[in-house]
């Protein structure tokens, strides 16, 4: 059977990853240590670390100890993007959204970059994307699709998503105008520090017939006042004198006492864990709707999704990257599986895969999630048996694997295993095809004896 039965795309060239360390170059960038930085970064680099190609990118795109070269940092960006870090994918859409500095626009790469990084999680790129939806950026403007890119990174707690929500809640553009939800976006947003929501509260506490709340305005004018030196802080400064010339000793008491208690939240702070949970991300056409998962699902063979959720950081998959040590990511997949987050164990194959370029590791990984009942693991492992990622290519595992799958409700996968089975059907042997069936029907069988001792243990 042809090894690319599922016709998707071949594993990148194998690197090997560098033992130097990319927490010491990340601290000698945190410390404006630039040239101390650099050369970790460049030495890293030099040896197939991608995180450090990223961090070179950002530094000759901030001119951070170094002359501002924009087009060397796409080079940098690209090579980064290129091996799965989807970092650089972020700060390159931005660069090809921009048109300065010398580097030809690309809006229509630019949004699908910004979509590939944003479905990962990076609430940088979703707030990007809600940016380009409302300037009209690589597509007409779209205040719906705005308010919905914004609601999904200010629910992860980025700010300039929260202040942005907050003002389409005032004005009533892409949603139903609502004061108090503009109220509410505002201040977790002010909340963090941003001085912009600052600002934009003080204003509409004392000025807004709707939400007018004169101590509160006191309040937000003083931390203002406290925490910038400069025109900015003078100006709060006397708003918050002239403020309070009409509240009470009491009222002006307790709003003293507010201002100095405060301090800004970090950005997981500034959304109730709960309210994460329950609010299900909008579905906004042509990102994150099935017909559109479904088809990078079939062009990149990969769903990326949000690994905070399972206890991954980039940093601690950099870290792992640049010694070769897993283990804390292996200890983290390990408990978020414990905790019935079933995907994890799919999430760490594609990471094996795309980044570390480890497909023996990756499909034990698969194996491991499709056993314990994900639909993605179970596609996954089909096409590794198909593929041939880790040894000869089994298209009899194949076809189980996606037999056992062909049924799932999730309408992303549904289409594509259908697709995958007729393709599988066509290229395979007979005798292929019925050990696949065998395989699949011991499996159900499987699954069928171990549900029912789960039961009785359950009783007891």
């Amino acid at each position: 059977m042809d090894k690319k039965i599922l016709l998707l795309a071949t594993i990148l060239t194998f690197t090997t990853p560098s033992l130097a360390g990319i927490s010491e170059a990340l601290m000698s960038l945190n410390y404006k240590q630039y040239s101390v930085a650099l050369a970790e970064f460049q030495n890293l680099a030099e040896q197939g670390n991608v995180a450090a190609l990223y961090y070179l990118g950002r530094m000759h795109q901030n001119g951070w100890g170094v002359q501002r070269n924009v087009p060397l940092a796409v080079n940098y960006f690209k090579a980064a993007d290129e091996s799965f870090y989807l970092p650089a994918a972020t700060q390159l859409g931005k660069i090809l959204l921009d048109n300065k500095d010398g580097v030809p626009t690309n809006p229509k790469r630019a949004i699908n970059l910004l979509k590939k990084a944003a479905l990962a999680g990076d609430t940088e790129a979703i707030f990007e994307l809600g940016n380009a939806a409302v300037s009209g950026l690589g597509s007409n403007v779209n205040y719906n699709n705005a308010s919905g890119f914004y609601l999904i990174a200010a629910l992860k707690g980025d700010k300039k998503a929260q202040y942005q929500l907050g003002k389409l809640y005032l004005t009533g553009f892409g949603v139903t105008q609502d004061y108090q939800q503009a109220l509410l976006w505002f201040t977790r947003s002010a909340n963090q520090g941003y001085v912009r929501a600052q600002l934009e509260l003080a204003h509409q506490l004392e000025n807004n017939p709707k939400l007018k709340n004169l101590p509160a305005a006191y309040t937000w004018n003083s931390i203002l006042a406290a925490y910038n030196s400069d025109e900015l802080g003078m100006s709060a400064a006397q708003k918050r004198d002239q403020l309070a010339l009409k509240l009470k000793p009491k009222d002006l008491a307790e709003r003293q006492a507010a201002a100095r208690a405060w301090a800004p939240k970090t950005p997981e702070q500034s959304v109730p864990e709960e309210e994460r949970q329950k609010t299900l991300d909008p579905i906004i056409p042509d990102f994150n709707d099935p017909k559109t998962l479904q088809q990078i699902l079939l062009q990149e063979g990969t769903l990326p999704q949000d690994a905070t959720e399972f206890g991954l950081t980039n940093e601690m998959i950099d870290i792992a990257e640049a010694t070769g040590d897993r283990l804390a990511i292996t200890n983290a997949v390990q408990k978020a599986i414990k905790r019935d987050k079933k995907k994890a164990a799919a999430y760490y194959g594609d990471l094996l895969l795309k980044r570390f370029h480890d497909p023996e590791e990756a499909v034990k990984w698969y194996q491991t999630g499709a056993e314990a009942g994900d639909s993605y693991a179970q596609y996954q492992l089909a096409r590794a048996y198909c593929e041939g990622w880790a040894d000869a290519p089994d298209a009899s595992r194949c076809y189980g694997w996606l037999l056992l799958n062909s049924e799932t409700p999730d309408p992303v996968l549904n289409g594509v295993i259908q697709q995958a089975l007729l393709t599988v059907r066509a290229n395979a042997t007979p005798d292929e095809l019925d050990r696949g069936k065998k395989q699949a029907e011991s499996f159900r069988q499987k699954e069928a004896h171990d549900e029912k001792e789960k039961k009785i243990w359950d009783f007891f």
